[in-house]
């Protein structure tokens, strides 16, 4: 079973998702549909509705972490099991760290939130010299996100294995982000605005 996207969005506005946090998924989104949507087009069996609701969803519980720490990613696919959605939670436990590199939603999912730094497409390199510069604190830090990257860096590669996608035509979407359907008029989500914001 997959949420609704009604769902979704109920749940990100009941969880209190800060803007930023929701403009970034909103961006993960994008990505992950158009990398899902390349690997259909090549055969592959992949479930966009699968890979949207979880990617939309993949950062739901980052602002918990940020005011009491822990592993967002866990607590994540532990909010979504309880709702009784298992293989959203699945997607989202992995989106930090994948079990294993094989194209299915997961790794499209994981894949797109490491090619969008805040709300932007970027290339692998520069996601990672980002968070090397913020997060890169001491040897032991450094280390995690090289290894992050190494790993991202092979998820990239299989999906362009397997599919025709080439990696630097994502950076297209960001010419496109308004058009996504989470965008309501001139602001973002419609939900979120009040009148003002829209006119």
């Amino acid at each position: 079973m997959v949420p609704s996207r009604s769902w979704s969005l109920n749940l990100i506005k009941q969880k209190q998702m800060p803007e930023h946090i929701l403009r970034h998924s909103v961006m993960v989104c994008a990505v992950a549909l158009a990398v899902a949507r390349a690997c259909r087009e090549t055969g592959g069996e992949v479930k966009i509705d699968l890979v949207e609701a979880s990617a939309i969803l993949h950062d739901i519980c980052k602002i918990d972490t940020i005011k009491s720490g822990g592993d967002h990613a866990l607590m994540g696919r532990l909010l979504l099991e309880e709702y009784g959605y298992p293989e959203v939670g699945r997607i989202i436990g992995q989106h930090v760290r994948l079990n294993n590199y094989i194209l299915d939603e997961a790794l499209i999912v994981n894949y797109a939130d490491k090619r969008v730094m805040h709300d932007r497409v970027v290339l692998l390199s520069e996601r990672f010299s980002d968070l090397l510069k913020r997060y890169g604190t001491d040897d032991a830090r450094r280390a995690r996100i090289n290894d992050l990257f190494e790993k991202a860096r092979q998820a990239e590669a299989l999906i362009v294995r397997e599919t025709a996608l080439v990696p630097e035509e994502l950076n297209r979407l960001n010419l496109v982000a308004g058009n996504d359907p989470f965008y309501g008029k001139n602001c973002f989500l419609r939900e979120y605005c009040t009148i003002e914001d829209e006119n």
